[in-house]
């Protein structure tokens, strides 16, 4: 499940065989409490004109580790990590029953929630005790880049092991994350209203890995927000990535939603390097993919396959390339010694 800016997302899933079909439930981004204490999540077109409650808070995703909180309409202030825990808590009443098995270690199904890619570890780990605070210690977090990554290798890609860059962009700015086989390399990179295109951000971030555009296999463009309402601009903006760049580009089933589907295929048991097809069938929230492909630069319509695989080590993700360039140096290294210490031989018989 997702928590976003305006919309959020929980996707009930399972790849065993004879299962339901998965389930999208989509609410909007507003908690509130009744009269009786309890909460619930949505708005009107959710829940329904003509519903009193004793108070509703909006807009906390983004003030998620600011300690002044975030006031509701009657003014009463919460800490925004504690309104996000309950926005998942309420998302999983709604889900409700669960079975007591399906789960990776075959109890109770596995349940996984995404966090905004930009969030530093600090700002992750408020977020997991918040979580444990709620009594949602089961829930394990991954970033969106991350999820959006499992959603494309598992539906999308045909071979395991993929470079993907994520471009994400919601109302503070744009942020670029790269993938490796399943796991973000380093830190997101932000850039809020710097003037720069989408294509030279993510040749920015390639570069501070060493990487040139070539180097991916795809770029996923998300959003969240204001942005991802607007579908024609979130177009033009892949367009553009695949034409300067040259990649493959996809524009999600629904920007916002990417992630969410991602977490499903994570919690439904996907890793990310072998590729073993056991079809998950997760429904769009949209007709088609949008894909844009560099060769005839025109849109097409792309059907989803699911996958299977298994996750690299983390220190896997930037190490690969440092290993092989440092065991290049020794190599070249240990040559010039051999040469020098011919040299000092020759030098030797010849003052003899």
């Amino acid at each position: 499940m997702r928590i976003g800016t305006l919309v959020s997302t929980a996707v009930v899933a399972s790849n065993d065989p004879g299962s339901a079909d998965p389930v999208v439930l989509v609410r909007d981004t507003i908690l509130n409490q009744r009269k009786d204490g309890t909460t619930v999540l949505g708005g009107t077109e959710q829940l329904g004109a003509g519903r009193e409650f004793a108070e509703s808070w909006s807009g906390f995703v983004g003030r998620v580790g600011d300690p002044s909180g975030v006031a509701g309409t009657a003014d009463t202030r919460y800490r925004a990590e504690d309104l996000v825990a309950t926005s998942i808590r309420c998302l999983l009443q709604e889900c409700e029953p669960l079975p007591d098995r399906g789960g990776r270690s075959g109890g109770a199904p596995d349940i996984v929630a995404t966090y905004p890619s930009r969030w530093d570890s600090s700002t992750a780990a408020l977020m997991k005790d918040s979580l444990v605070y709620a009594g949602l210690e089961r829930v394990t977090l991954v970033s969106d880049a991350e999820a959006v990554s499992a959603w494309f290798e598992s539906e999308i890609a045909a071979l395991a092991g993929t470079l993907i860059g994520i471009y994400h962009v919601d109302d503070t700015g744009a942020a670029v994350t790269l993938v490796r086989s399943g796991v973000a390399a380093g830190r997101a990179f932000g850039f809020a209203g710097d003037g720069s295109s989408p294509s030279s951000r993510l040749a920015t971030a390639l570069g501070a890995f060493g990487w040139m555009p070539e180097n991916l296999d795809a770029v996923v463009v998300t959003g969240d927000g204001e942005p991802a309402t607007d579908k024609a601009a979130m177009m033009s903006i892949a367009a553009g990535i695949a034409e300067k760049l040259g990649v493959r580009c996809e524009l999600g089933p629904g920007p916002e939603q990417s992630a969410a589907l991602g977490a499903a295929i994570l919690a439904a048991g996907f890793t990310s390097t072998s590729h073993t097809i056991v079809p998950i069938g997760l429904p769009p929230s949209h007709d088609v993919t949008e894909v844009f492909d560099t060769l005839g630069r025109e849109k097409v319509a792309a059907e989803t396959v699911a996958g299977v695989a298994t996750v690299e080590p983390e220190t896997a993700v930037v190490s690969g390339e440092s290993e092989s360039r440092g065991s290049k140096r020794i190599l070249v290294g240990l040559t010039i010694a051999v040469v020098l210490a011919a040299l000092a031989v020759l030098a030797y018989f010849l003052l003899l």
